[in-house]
């Protein structure tokens, strides 16, 4: 079901932080914003005591929570109005979120020496912060799982989560739309984590850390509508088309981490490595589209699930996904998926293949295709919410730039391309396709020689590679694949059925 409210929820608290700066601003007016801002989105922003005197103002007993409940407490801040028409805000140690629901337990947040300097940027309020530690530090109890109708015994979580060496700012630019923005750098994330559930009989912990982070979010809210106004799909629709929007960018270093897991069934310890990577996310109206790539990663378990330890590494990786969102003509598509070098330590090949009559080379795969095609997202969303009938994707054209594999000393390639005829009510395909195979009789030999692959089975695929495809060379084959008008089908010039 359509759920709009936890998609306009997390950009609440950003409206806190908005307004309309002056020229040159003082505390009380930035105090005063937050309280205005606040109230437009349904919290209340208050001080226990507020103190104002030469350009200082002292608030003790913060509170931003919505009205009758708990929510975020500072125990003390100074907002201190600067010769420059800044105000530098410095908040107390004491940070706390309230826990709600069926949870127990503390959310803090704490920091070193977090300063906030608010200044007027584009008619609306922009706020540069930096910080030499950065922790949100929780502690808290759950109930678990019943298996026979008890009292379920409570789960336990804790962790800390922190950045170092912080800066960044938040921003709120008002115009055609109000585009707020929020970028963060650091020298180093990092985690740790641990979690205790009596009745899945599991302990874990988890440790993380990552150089290097870099990450900028933009977030654009049409000026013609209020946030919470968006609550079908049909708002959803106008609030795309008249501007909505949300893009991602990040890069980080090096990463490590380790996973421990104490359970009778699935003990577990693992390390992790991963070299620097980037990614972006963009959506709007127009295009959903992810794209990711990692320099490396290595992953080794020591034993325990497994008789003997697991290691298994990579070269470079690339993922990318490009959908249409509101497209009633054909819009660009795309996915991309490349593995390289991807290879498992010896002793785990031991397991399957201890005479070594597979060869245990690192594997590559890559997929690489795209096209074009109608695509409405918000209304088969809308379709879903009122039982009508979708809207249906219709292809236009599929692109096959490459789909290949190279895993066990046998290689896999393939290249083509299609256009779609969609007036029948679906999609008549219409082009070719050329497949070739190298190194398969080697590879269903040591299948055959592992006990992996049946003789019978064997056969079977052998008898199917001589029906689609002919002789290449010294064990290769290959196969070109034609759909003409008519759903005609040639593989190799042949007409099918064959």
């Amino acid at each position: 079901m359509f759920r709009m409210k936890s998609f306009v929820a997390a950009p609440a608290m950003a409206l806190l932080l908005s307004g309309t700066a002056h020229a040159a601003l003082t505390s009380d007016q930035v105090w005063q914003s937050w309280k205005d801002a606040g109230a437009m989105v349904g919290l209340e922003v208050t001080a226990a005591t507020e103190n104002s005197a030469g350009g200082v103002l002292s608030l003790n007993g913060v509170s931003i929570a919505p009205a009758g409940m708990a929510g975020i407490t500072i125990s003390d801040m100074t907002m201190t109005t600067e010769a420059d028409g800044s105000v530098t805000v410095a908040p107390g140690a004491d940070i706390a979120v309230a826990m709600s629901g069926m949870a127990e337990g503390s959310i803090k947040l704490a920091h070193e020496g977090l300063v906030v300097k608010v200044h007027e940027a584009e008619g609306g309020m922009a706020y540069d912060y930096t910080a030499g530690k950065l922790d949100v530090v929780y502690d808290t109890k759950y109930a678990g799982t019943s298996f026979d109708g008890s009292e379920a015994p409570m789960v336990s979580s804790a962790g800390t989560v922190g950045l170092t060496n912080v800066s960044g700012s938040y921003s709120d630019t008002t115009g055609s739309n109000r585009v707020f923005g929020l970028d963060i750098k650091a020298d180093k994330m990092s985690y740790s984590t641990s979690s205790d559930d009596p009745s899945m009989e599991m302990k874990q912990t988890g440790t993380s850390e990552t150089n290097g982070v870099d990450m900028s979010f933009d977030f654009t809210l049409p000026s013609t509508m209020s946030l919470f106004a968006i609550m079908t799909p049909a708002d959803f629709a106008t609030a795309l088309n008249e501007g909505l929007g949300v893009s991602l960018t990040a890069k980080q270093g090096e990463s490590t981490g380790t996973m421990t897991q104490e359970n009778p069934y699935m003990p577990m310890s693992l390390t992790m490595k991963s070299g620097g990577g980037e990614g972006s996310v963009v959506f709007n109206k127009d295009k959903f589209e992810i794209k990711s790539t990692v320099a490396s990663f290595e992953i080794e378990s020591a034993p325990g699930m497994m008789p003997m330890p697991v290691k298994i590494t990579s070269g470079p990786m690339d993922f990318a996904m490009l959908s249409p969102v509101m497209a009633t003509t054909a819009a660009d598509y795309a996915f991309l998926l490349k593995l390289n070098q991807f290879s498992v330590n010896e002793e785990a090949w031991a397991m399957f293949d201890p005479t070594g009559a597979l060869k245990h080379d690192a594997a590559d795969v890559a997929i690489d295709v795209s096209g074009k095609t109608t695509m409405d997202l918000v209304g088969m969303a809308a379709a879903e919410e009122t039982g009508a009938m979708p809207p249906v994707p219709a292809p236009e054209s599929l692109n096959i730039t490459e789909l290949s594999a190279k895993v066990l000393g046998a290689a896999l390639t393939s290249t083509g391309a299609f256009t779609f005829d969609n007036s029948m009510g679906f999609p008549m395909p219409l082009g070719e396709a050329t497949v070739d195979v190298t190194g398969a009789t080697q590879l269903i030999q040591g299948l055959i020689a592992t006990g992996l692959l049946a003789e019978e089975d064997a056969m079977g695929a052998q008898m199917m590679m001589g029906m689609f495809m002919v002789p290449s060379g010294d064990d290769a084959l290959t196969s070109k694949i034609e759909v003409k008008e008519g759903m005609q089908i040639l593989v190799n010039g042949q007409p099918l059925p064959m």
